[in-house]
C-alpha cells in the first residue's frame, strides 16, 4: 500500500519517473459558448486536434521522466449530453454514454493497459477532456481515492489528487455542464427561430435545389415532378430508380439512388415547400414546423417542386399501413399474374419460375416447400398474351370509360380553411376576442386534420392506372400498371394441370373469373 501510495504522492510533486501513463484524447462535438450559433466545437482551450492532444499529453509525461505507453481515442464524443437506455423492466434512463472513457477506468483499477503495457496513471489536456458530468467525475475520483490511481491533467485545472483538488473539480464540472447545458438551449432556441422564419439549414444540398438551398435545380427538379407523377399513375419506386440508374442520375452526394432514400427524398416536407424541423423519432414527411400563432406549417424560403395536394398524395401512397411493397418487396412481382393466378386443383397461388432465354412458367410449388401440389404449370409468356387479350376484349365490349371522381370532402376542407384565415384575421385586429376565438381555431384543426386523413386514405385506394383507353396505353405502360388493372378487373386466373400427350399450351386450360361491381 505504500508503494501504491507513493504514486499519488510523485504525481502529485511531478514526479513521474518509471511510472506508465496513458493519454485519454477526446474530439467532441459540444459548441463554445462565446459562439454558440457558428458551429464551432468546443475544446477546452482550442485545442480540438487528436493528435496535437496526444502530442501534448506525451510531452508532458516524458518530460517527467515518465513512460507514454498508450491512447484512448474518444472521437466524436461528447462528456455532457444525455442518450436514453431502456432498461430490463422497460423502463428508461438517461446517462452520458462513453465505453472508451468507462474502459480506461477500468484498465487503471485493474493497472493493465489495452497493449498489455502495466498501467500507473491517466492523463488529459484538460477538466473537460476528461469529463463534464457529475456521475463520471465520481468514477474517476473513485479511481484515484481507493484504487491510488493517478489522474493529473496538463493544464492544472484538474486535481483529484488532494481532497481541496476533488471538491474543486466537482465545483468546475458543475459549472461547466450548466454552461454546456445553457449553450444547447441558446442553439435551440436560434434553430427554432431560423425554422420559424423559413431559413434554410446548413449541410449538404437537398436534391432538387441548388447549393444555396434556396434555388431550384431545374433538371432534378423536373425528375422529381414526373417521378411524382408516375407513382400516382401506378409505377412502382423500383421501376422510377431503375429509370434514374439507366439515365445516370445520383444522389447530391454522387450516389446511385436506392429505394429508402429515395422515399425519405420525395417525401420529405421540403417537396412542398415547407421548413423541414422536428424530432428524429418522428417520420420525415411529419418533421415540418407549425408557425406558433397560424398553427399552419412554415413555408422555407425556397420554391416548393410539389404542389401541397400532389405532395400529401405521394405521402399517403408511399408511407401508408397499405403502402406498396409493405408485406412484399417491391421488385419482386415481375410477371403480370404473379400473385393473381391460382391452381385449379389446389387453390394455391403459382409461382414464376425462369426458363432461360426470356422464358418462364407459372407452376404450383410442391406440397414440401409451401403447401402446394406441385400439378398445375403453363408457359408464362402463353398465358400472359391470353389473359391479355381477354381484359383488352372485356374493356372493350364494356367501353369502360371510368374515371375515378374527385375527392368529396375537398369542398369542406377549402371551406374550413377559409374559416380558419377569416378568425385569424379576426384576432389580429382584435387580440381581446382571444377567448373566442381560439378555441373555434381549435376546433377547425382537429376537423382539418381529419378531412387531410380521410384525402390521404382516398388517395390510396384510387391511386394507380385508370382503365380507360387501355388499348392505347397498354403496350407503353409498365408492369406493374398492367398488373393494377389486371386486379382491379380479375377476381382470379384459374389454371388447370395439363393432360397427357401435349406440347403446346391449351387455352381451355385458363378460366378467368371477373370481378363482381
Amino acid at each position: 500500500m505504500q508503494h501504491q501510495l507513493n504514486i499519488i504522492e510523485r504525481a502529485h510533486m511531478g514526479n513521474l519517473n518509471g511510472l506508465n501513463f496513458a493519454g485519454l484524447v477526446r474530439l467532441s462535438f459540444e459548441l463554445e459558448p462565446n459562439r454558440e450559433f457558428s458551429g464551432v466545437p468546443f475544446s477546452g482551450a482550442d485545442i480540438n486536434n487528436r493528435d496535437e492532444q496526444e502530442n501534448h499529453c506525451q510531452g508532458y509525461v516524458e518530460n517527467r521522466q515518465g513512460n507514454y505507453v498508450y491512447t484512448y481515442d474518444e472521437p466524436d464524443t461528447s462528456a455532457w449530453k444525455k442518450k436514453r437506455i431502456k432498461q430490463p423492466d422497460g423502463s428508461y434512463i438517461y446517462r452520458v454514454i462513453r465505453p472508451v472513457f468507462e474502459g480506461a477506468l477500468e484498465d487503471l483499477k485493474r493497472g493493465v493497459a489495452p497493449n498489455g503495457q502495466k498501467l500507473d496513471g491517466l492523463i488529459v489536456y484538460d477538466i473537460d477532456r476528461l469529463t463534464r458530468d457529475n456521475r463520471h467525475l465520481e468514477d474517476a475520483i473513485e479511481v484515484v481515492e481507493h484504487f491510488k490511481r493517478p489522474i493529473l491533467d496538463i493544464r492544472g485545472s484538474l486535481d483529484l489528487l488532494t481532497d481541496n483538488g476533488r471538491s474543486a473539480a466537482r465545483y468546475i464540472v458543475t459549472s461547466h455542464n450548466s454552461a454546456s447545458t445553457a449553450t444547447s438551449r441558446r442553439l435551440r432556441d436560434s434553430h427554432h427561430s431560423r425554422a420559424v422564419a423559413g431559413i434554410p439549414v446548413g449541410g449538404n444540398r437537398a436534391f432538387g435545389w441548388t447549393q444555396d438551398k434556396r434555388t431550384l435545380q431545374p433538371t432534378e427538379a423536373k425528375l422529381i415532378q414526373v417521378a411524382a407523377k408516375d407513382l400516382l399513375a401506378g409505377v412502382g419506386v423500383n421501376t422510377i430508380l431503375r429509370r434514374w440508374l439507366a439515365a445516370g442520375v445520383l444522389t447530391p452526394k454522387g450516389k446511385p439512388w436506392t429505394r429508402r432514400p429515395f422515399v425519405l427524398m420525395i417525401t420529405s416536407p421540403r417537396m412542398a415547400g415547407f421548413r423541414v424541423y422536428g424530432p428524429q423519432d418522428k417520420p420525415l414527411h411529419e418533421r415540418y414546423i407549425v408557425h406558433p400563432v397560424t398553427g399552419e406549417p412554415v413555408k422555407g424560403q425556397y420554391p416548393a417542386i410539389l404542389d401541397e395536394e400532389t405532395w400529401q398524395a405521394v405521402v399517403a401512397l408511399l408511407t401508408g399501413p397499405d403502402r406498396p411493397g409493405r408485406h412484399e418487396h417491391a421488385g419482386k412481382a415481375k410477371r403480370l399474374l404473379s400473385g393473381i393466378i391460382r391452381c385449379a386443383e389446389c387453390g394455391s397461388k403459382l409461382v414464376s419460375q425462369a426458363k432461360g432465354d426470356d422464358r418462364f412458367d407459372y407452376a404450383c410449388k410442391p406440397p414440401i416447400s409451401s403447401g402446394g401440389c406441385g400439378k398445375a404449370a403453363g408457359a408464362g409468356k402463353a398465358i400472359d398474351e391470353i389473359v391479355t387479350k381477354l381484359v383488352l376484349a372485356y374493356l372493350g365490349e364494356r367501353e369502360v370509360t371510368k374515371e375515378v371522381a374527385p375527392w368529396p370532402g375537398a369542398e369542406e376542407l377549402a371551406l374550413k380553411k377559409s374559416k380558419k384565415a377569416n378568425l385569424l384575421a379576426q384576432f389580429k385586429e382584435n387580440p381581446d376576442m382571444g377567448p373566442y376565438i381560439w378555441p373555434q381555431i381549435r376546433e377547425l384543426d382537429n376537423k382539418i386534420a381529419e378531412l387531410i386523413k380521410e384525402r390521404a386514405a382516398f388517395t390510396r385506394k384510387t391511386a394507380g392506372p385508370k382503365t380507360a383507353n387501355v388499348h392505347e396505353s397498354w403496350a407503353t405502360i409498365e408492369t406493374e400498371q398492367k398488373r393494377a388493372i389486371v386486379r382491379e378487373l380479375v377476381e382470379a386466373v384459374v389454371l388447370k394441370r395439363a393432360t397427357r400427350g401435349s406440347n403446346r399450351f391449351d387455352p381451355t386450360r385458363l378460366s378467368v373469373v371477373w370481378s363482381q361491381e
